[in-house]
């Protein structure tokens, strides 16, 4: 029995160092085939980002000049809506206190272009002139034809009638004066935004008593026939 026992201990001992050859000998293998586990994983994980990366670029940009001219047409489109709406002069109203309004908004524009120029820009200065002195004319006589005499035996609107005749000479002695002095001369500047002054000041004591006035003063079938009849004016002098 004691032999047989020192046979199975030998045996074991034996054993062991080969179990541990074994488990060694396995461990590279492992090692191999966690790794190559790992890799696959990290090469499923690159297509993944490749693919998502793909998915996230955008489409394709339009071109500089077609963006701009989108921008270009949209601009366009609004500019002419805002015209329309602002021009009663084109459309059926004869309401004179917009139709004049309507003037007066053209005249504001004019005049900040004029005083936006410099000494080289004679042409600009020139068109700019040119509008200004045919469209003041026209919308002087309006006012002193139709408008003014309509208000003038109300005691509320009469002194801003002579005020507004006044103004209006005012405004015609500086035109004139302009179209004698070069438009590349300083003096064209300084002379412009004196009639810019003028005008603006005009329009404010219009807008602010003269207009209120004619409201309170005249029944609204009385303002649409001086409407009315300064619209016709207004086409027989510009033809």
């Amino acid at each position: 029995m004691v032999k047989k026992k020192a046979k199975k201990a030998t045996a074991a001992k034996r054993s062991q160092p080969v179990k541990k050859a074994k488990a060694k000998a396995a461990t590279p293998t492992l090692r191999r085939r966690s790794g190559q586990a790992k890799s696959k994983a990290a090469r499923k994980k690159v297509a993944a980002r490749s693919t998502a990366s793909r998915k996230a670029v955008p489409e394709k940009k339009q071109s500089t000049l077609t963006t701009a001219g989108n921008i270009a047409r949209g601009m366009a489109a609004i500019a002419m809506a805002t015209v329309a709406k602002s021009l009663p002069w084109s459309k059926d109203e004869d309401d004179p206190v917009e139709l004049l309004k309507t003037d007066h908004r053209r005249f504001e524009k004019l005049l900040r272009d004029g005083e936006d120029t410099t000494e080289r820009a004679i042409n600009g200065r020139g068109e700019i002139l040119k509008a200004l002195t045919s469209e003041l004319t026209v919308h002087e006589a309006l006012e002193e034809q139709i408008f003014y005499p309509a208000l003038r035996p109300h005691a509320e609107a009469h002194h801003i009638v002579l005020e507004g005749i006044e103004e209006h000479h005012v405004a015609d002695v500086l035109i004139k004066e302009l179209h004698k002095v070069a438009k590349d001369n300083e003096k064209w500047g300084a002379k412009f935004s004196v009639l810019k002054e003028s005008v603006e000041h005009h329009i404010k004591e219009e807008e602010r008593m003269m207009f209120p006035a004619a409201r309170a003063a005249l029944a609204q079938e009385e303002l649409l026939a001086l409407g009315a009849r300064m619209r016709t004016l207004k086409n027989e002098l510009e033809k």
